[in-house]
């Protein structure tokens, strides 16, 4: 049985004199993904963290969902015991197994430089135990098993398999970001990319029903179920797109889309502000479609001042659709469901559209109307389960 859990963190370090606030977020985020498992504490040690376990702790589902908690660079599942080397050698002989001949390395770091010895003192000293004890040999270019000894705070944490986290930053530490959510692939790769940069999300769906409901949106109600797996919790504002609707009748079929684009912008800027958000995000990328040229991103954003974060702005659509599928949302993605923004898909659409003349097609029609109709009338839906 192991002891301990050692994680390690990358960028967190750093943040110089910010770090105890990342560490917090981290250590606070590794508690909620693990509500439901069985523990003893997470505590800080030496520039990491140790999740100490019990003898009801489930090490398969405790890796499972460390897996899931961006800022982690890797963590390792160790025996611990004090930091001298006869202890270490006692651990090494009670709880590691080796096969006669196998090619073995011993890696040591001491973050704790007021022990007696040296990391290489260690090394050859602990290699040529396990060449005595085990009949192994050491290979330090070409090894077929790794000892990792880490010395911290006058204990000593022994494993032999790192396991690959999620790197990035805590969620929650970047604020707070209000993301349009469609039914596609792109939007919840986009979120999750945000979530690995520490930003929280609220969602905005902007949907093709007179009002919510639960059977007609369970598509976009999955996808944030799984998202959820990352970032624990979250709310989601369901807008009907009815009130733009009946106004773009009157807007020339190739610059429908593009206002339509104005208009959730502007939709979301009302909400975020209304709910204390700092910015809001999309899955855009850049000439992936008709919409998504230099010139229509910048007519979009115009509307309103609050940013707008594109965080696939430069990816390749296989590079999207592999991640979609390695997260967990491809499957979810494909699902049928009517989108919005497949209804106002024109066969010439405006690819080069200029601010004035959008601007002069919106003050022709009632859009602020729609705007603030759609706000007044949005379904707010809190989901704190996860798929």
């Amino acid at each position: 049985m192991f002891d301990c859990v050692l994680i390690h963190y990358g960028e967190i370090a750093l943040k110089g004199l910010n770090r105890p606030f990342y560490e917090k977020k981290l250590a606070e985020n590794i508690k909620k993904v693990l509500a439901e498992e069985e523990y003893a504490r997470v505590k800080n040690v030496h520039g990491r963290l140790v999740l100490e376990l019990n003898e009801k702790s489930d090490v398969a589902k405790i890796e499972e969902r460390l897996k899931r908690v961006f800022g982690i660079a890797w963590f390792a599942f160790c025996y611990r015991t004090k930091a001298d080397k006869e202890s270490i050698m006692k651990c090494v002989d009670k709880n590691l197994a080796f096969q006669p001949g196998e090619k073995v390395k011993v890696c040591t770091n001491r973050a704790d430089k007021t022990v007696p010895f040296t990391s290489i003192d260690l090394n050859r000293e602990l290699g040529a135990h396990l060449v005595s004890k085990f009949n192994v040999e050491v290979s330090l270019k070409a090894p077929e098993k790794e000892v990792f000894v880490e010395i911290a705070d006058g204990e000593a944490y022994i494993h032999t398999h790192k396991v690959k986290g999620l790197c990035g930053l805590p969620v929650g530490v970047s604020g707070k970001v209000l993301h349009l959510l469609s039914g596609g692939i792109d939007s919840p790769v986009a979120a999750w990319l945000l979530m690995k940069r520490g930003c929280e999300l609220d969602y905005l769906h902007f949907h093709a029903f007179q009002r919510f409901d639960e059977r007609w949106n369970a598509k976009i109600l999955d996808l944030v179920k799984l998202l959820n797996r990352y970032s624990f919790s979250a709310r989601i504002f369901f807008v009907s797109f009815h009130p733009f609707e009946i106004e773009a009748i009157k807007v020339p079929l190739r610059y429908r889309l593009i206002l339509f684009r104005r208009y959730m912008v502007r939709v979301g800027e009302k909400i975020a502000s209304k709910y204390g958000i700092a910015a809001l995000s999309s899955g855009e990328n850049l000439a992936q479609v008709s919409s998504q040229t230099l010139e229509n991103l910048s007519v979009i954003e115009r509307a309103v001042s609050t940013p707008i974060l594109r965080p696939l702005l430069t990816y390749d659509k296989n590079e999207t659709v592999n991640l979609a599928k390695q997260i967990g949302t491809f499957e979810i993605s494909i699902r049928p469901y009517k989108d919005c923004c497949s209804l106002f898909i024109a066969k010439h659409p405006v690819t080069k559209a200029r601010l004035e003349d959008v601007e002069r097609i919106e003050s022709e029609i009632n859009l602020d109307v729609a705007v603030d109709t759609s706000v007044e009338k949005a379904e707010v839906v809190e989901v704190k389960e996860a798929l």
